[in-house]
């Protein structure tokens, strides 16, 4: 297996913190040519802002134009058509989230975006499903199918899970590990592919329509178009506003990275701001380990001599506790 040579580690930039996001091109760790000088961009993405933009992940364009347009075509379908997949009705975390039916930052109220979530599709003959273990089932879908709708997000939530993989393997090398580490806790991982719609609101409204907050899981692949608005929280104070290159995706770790490396590798607060002209739309997928893994400090992370800052958790039971507190269906069943 190949390793990581910590003297090829790039330095992170003299005087202070990163004030925008490093574009590490992922060509040379998908195609073998040179992992090492990937996991060391990674790791120095990583250790500082928890952010970074890819490019040379394999996504097609088509592919991710055709997602955009069918999020477009069911966000645009009337509200009743839409509650009839109201994520309350779901048993598996799937399902619509209409405005202000999510607070991600309880100082600045409810998120005024909606969006669509479309987990893992897992059949009634799935071992989960038949154990009844949580966010394992059915994932819910517009009532009257869109032509095509499907078949788009599959394969955009399958591709979205290959480039996983890749960086997970890129951050097993720059962790000092073997680069098949992680691929035992991702054989049915809990992912979810998010369709989301921001409405313009007025000029003189200030209120995020996402609120500050950090992700939950693992990994987060973004794909967002140009009218911008993603912000992320710079380590020296402020905000960081987020564009990327035509086709580039922006990746963030979750809590649950950061927890895994005992804060080697840091989850980074973000929000986004309504959009003032124009609609916006984004796709973000999220990736978690499987239901069943367990998160624990990785032994690299960990100093000689020292304890690993939190217990060793399942990595569904964690993502449960996130979700109850974000999400009002939730909090109202407990």
């Amino acid at each position: 297996m190949t390793e990581f040579n910590w003297e090829r580690k790039i330095s992170v930039i003299p005087g202070g913190f990163m004030d925008s996001l490093p574009v590490i091109d992922l060509r040379p760790l998908r195609d073998g040519s040179d992992p090492l000088a990937v996991a060391g961009a990674l790791d120095t993405a990583c250790t500082d802002l928890g952010f970074f933009v890819i490019t040379g992940h394999g996504l097609d364009p088509a592919l991710r134009a055709a997602a955009v347009d069918q999020a477009k075509r069911f966000f645009a379908l009337p509200l009743e058509a839409k509650m009839d997949i109201a994520i309350a009705k779901s048993c598996c975390h799937s399902g619509y989230v209409a405005a202000r039916a999510e607070t991600l930052d309880d100082t600045a109220g409810a998120d005024t975006k909606e969006a669509l979530d479309i987990t893992t599709d897992r059949g009634p003959d799935h071992p989960d499903v038949i154990a009844g273990t949580p966010l394992h089932g059915a994932a819910q879908w517009p009532a009257t199918l869109m032509p095509g709708f499907r078949d788009v997000a599959d394969a955009y939530a399958a591709a979205c899970l290959d480039i996983n993989t890749h960086l997970m393997r890129g951050l097993a090398l720059a962790l000092g590990l073997t680069e098949d580490w992680f691929v035992p806790m991702f054989r049915d991982p809990l992912a979810s592919l998010r369709m989301l719609h921001y409405a313009p609101v007025p000029a003189e409204e200030t209120a995020p329509a996402a609120g500050a907050h950090t992700d939950y899981g693992s990994l987060t692949l973004l794909a967002q178009d140009d009218v911008g608005g993603l912000q992320v929280a710079a380590r020296g104070g402020g905000w960081i506003d987020v564009t990327t290159p035509p086709d580039a995706l922006i990746v963030n770790l979750g809590d649950m990275i950061a927890r895994w490396t005992n804060h080697r590798y840091v989850s980074t607060r973000h929000r986004v701001l309504a959009p003032v002209d124009r609609d916006r739309y984004s796709l973000p997928f999220f990736v978690a380990p499987d239901f069943h893994a367990v998160v624990e400090a990785i032994p690299t992370c960990v100093e000689p001599d020292t304890e690993p800052l939190y217990p060793p958790i399942a990595a569904g039971e964690y993502m449960l506790s996130r979700f109850d507190a974000t999400h009002d269906y939730l909090k109202a069943k407990a």
